[in-house]
C-alpha cells in the first residue's frame, strides 16, 4: 500500500516534469521560429540595400523581442538574453549606418543565438547527460 503511494506520487511528479518541459519548449520554439523569420525578412532587405524595408523589419522584431524576453528570461540563462540584446543593438546601428556586411554578420550571429536555444533546452537524453 505504501510502496504503491510512492509510486504513484513518482510518476506524477515525471508527468508533470516533462510536460512542463514540453510545453516550455514548444513556446521557445514557436518564439525562435517567428524572430528567425523575421531576421529573415531584414537579411533579404539588407542584402537588397533595401533600407527602409529593413528598418521596418528590424523595428518589427524589436516590438516583438520585449514579450519574448520576458516568457525566456524565466526559462533561459540571462547571458544567452544578454546576447541576443548585444546583437539587436549591434544591428540597429549597422541598419542606421547602412552598412550592410556588417549588418548581415551580425544578423546571422543573432539568428544564431535565437535558433540553437530550442535545441539546447529540449528535454532529451543528450541534454540530461
Amino acid at each position: 500500500m505504501h510502496t504503491a503511494k510512492i509510486l504513484t506520487t513518482i510518476t506524477a511528479i515525471s508527468i508533470f516534469i516533462i510536460g512542463t518541459s514540453t510545453y516550455a519548449n514548444r513556446i521557445l520554439k514557436n518564439d525562435a521560429h517567428s524572430l528567425e523569420e523575421k531576421i529573415n525578412h531584414v537579411q533579404v532587405s539588407t542584402k537588397n540595400e533595401d533600407w527602409n524595408t529593413a528598418e521596418s523589419g528590424l523595428t518589427s522584431i524589436l516590438e516583438e523581442w520585449p514579450k519574448v524576453e520576458g516568457k525566456w528570461s524565466i526559462l533561459l540563462d540571462h547571458a544567452e538574453i544578454d546576447n541576443i540584446e548585444d546583437a539587436l543593438i549591434k544591428v540597429a546601428e549597422y541598419i542606421k549606418a547602412k552598412d550592410s556586411s556588417s549588418a548581415l554578420a551580425e544578423l546571422a550571429s543573432l539568428k544564431n543565438f535565437i535558433g540553437h536555444i530550442p535545441k539546447k533546452e529540449a528535454f532529451s537524453i543528450k541534454n540530461i547527460f
